[in-house]
């Protein structure tokens, strides 16, 4: 046994760069298997100090994503999961996934969470104000992607990512009016999420600047459990509308593209007679005729920017609750006659 054996060596003997043993030596993130290669090569070769390193178990961080609703067809998600997915194989974590749906009770889910030891939970769509209290009273490190409308006034162990919705927004709908556009409205619940008032405020931003003020009954402020993916219904709340409107902004795409199919099922056309505004740059968004504008974000790396906040938060508990913006990207397609200046 070698008393003096050197990170160098164990690296050669395993074809590995010294960087990479070095952090398996003080406990960095890499690979399990590179992991367990290191700490068998370093005990073979007697590695100064090792017999005490290797007796110093590291606990794996137990992470839950915790959706408010089924995921499986929703491109957003699982773009978003996917990012989440591809980071934590590089590091020391495991990884499970729960999905809320109207059987679930509370109890189910916090004696899972208890089961598995969960160290700390990544939440979509949780927007339930009854079960958020609840949840947040457990006390478990969280990090919410969007936040539940008047998230910021609640007590907690959390922070929220959210994307960056009122600015982009409001430039799209400054862009209408000086193209001449007055009829502007916003469709979906504009309560639904704080995303989704975001980019009602950025609308409403954009028309306070103009003589005249937001006429509430022109838009479509709608509950969430709506049937927006009716597009015949959607076509008969456009239809009962005062004034037929000239552009309408809607709280994501998958609203969007019912709206453009109601639009052409009242005999109107995009963007010609009605343009039209989603968010989210899902897939069907860009294949949409006439594509969807709309407002992107990189998705997987959302994901991945809010499992690094839930780690700091599992190290840091005591951190004052934190709301970040991450940038978003506006993208005219056809489905508007618009041009933003950079």
């Amino acid at each position: 046994m070698n008393d003096k054996a050197s990170i160098q060596q164990i690296a050669d003997a395993l074809g590995l760069s010294r960087n990479t043993v070095s952090k398996v030596i003080n406990n960095k993130p890499v690979p399990d298997n590179t992991r367990e290669r290191v700490i068998n090569k370093a005990i073979e070769l007697g590695y100064k100090g090792f017999n005490q390193f290797k007796h110093v178990e590291v606990r794996k961080l137990k992470l839950l994503l915790l959706a408010g609703k089924p995921l499986s067809n929703l491109d957003f998600f699982i773009s978003l999961v996917r990012g989440v997915e591809n980071l934590v194989t590089n590091l020391n974590i495991d990884f499970f996934q729960y999905t809320i749906n109207s059987n679930t009770s509370f109890e189910q889910l916090h004696n899972y969470m208890t089961n598995l030891s969960i160290d700390g939970v990544i939440g979509i769509e949780l927007y339930d104000e009854v079960f958020l209290k609840r949840f947040l009273n457990l006390k478990t490190p969280s990090v919410f992607i969007d936040a539940a409308f008047g998230l910021k006034d609640y007590d907690g162990n959390f922070d929220a990512i959210l994307m960056e919705s009122r600015d982009p927004i409001y430039k799209i709908s400054k862009a209408f009016i000086q193209n001449g556009l007055n009829r502007i409205i916003y469709c979906g619940d504009h309560k639904h999420c704080q995303g989704f008032y975001e980019r009602f405020l950025g609308l409403r931003d954009a028309i306070a600047d103009i003589p005249h003020r937001m006429d509430l009954s022109q838009q479509l402020i709608l509950p969430d459990d709506s049937p927006f993916g009716d597009s015949s219904w959607l076509a008969k709340k456009i239809n009962t509308l005062p004034m037929v409107p000239q552009a309408i902004v809607c709280a994501n795409d998958f609203i969007a593209i019912n709206v453009c199919q109601a639009i052409k099922k009242m005999g109107l056309r995009i963007p010609e007679d009605i343009q039209v505004v989603g968010f989210d740059n899902i897939v069907d968004a860009n294949f949409y005729n006439p594509s969807i504008t709309t407002v992107n974000v990189d998705k997987e790396l959302l994901g991945q920017e809010a499992l690094y906040m839930l780690i700091d938060r599992i190290n840091r508990p005591k951190t004052a609750n934190r709301m970040i913006y991450f940038r978003t990207e506006i993208i005219i397609r056809n489905s508007t006659r618009i041009r933003i200046s950079k």
